[in-house]
């Protein structure tokens, strides 16, 4: 079960980086929940439809979208992984790191939330919090 994961888990991510909706929707069960790191939420193959045709006409490209560590829960039928994302939209450049958790029914991707960085990651110095 784990490695039918990660490869649908590729497949969706490739999908993107291709603006590929057939890999994208192909990885995904009908009643999905996608929920992005900036808020947004997908409801079912038809939401996710209208969400990359909106992506196409802001001319988005995926630069970068590169899983940096992988864990899957067999029983639970839950993966955690984080990656390095960077894309381009309405002509402005985006890259963060972040992290999903993707659950999964039978074959398909059924749910995500993903995760990102705010800010770039530093040493704490022991005096004040950068968090602005």
């Amino acid at each position: 079960m784990e490695k039918m994961a990660l490869t649908v888990i590729k497949q969706y991510m490739e999908g993107w980086k291709q603006n590929e909706l057939a890999k994208i929707i192909d990885s995904l069960a009908p009643d999905c929940l996608i929920i992005e790191s900036h808020g947004p939420s997908y409801y079912g193959i038809d939401e996710v439809t209208d969400w990359f045709h909106f992506w196409l006409r802001a001319n988005s490209t995926v630069q970068q979208w590169d899983i940096h560590t992988f864990y899957y829960l067999t029983k639970e039928r839950i993966a955690f992984l984080q990656w390095d994302f960077a894309c381009q939209s309405n002509n402005q450049y985006y890259a963060f790191p972040g992290m999903s958790i993707i659950k999964f029914v039978e074959q398909k991707i059924s749910f995500i939330q993903e995760y990102r960085m705010t800010h770039t990651a530093y040493s704490w110095n022991g005096i004040e919090l950068k968090s602005s």
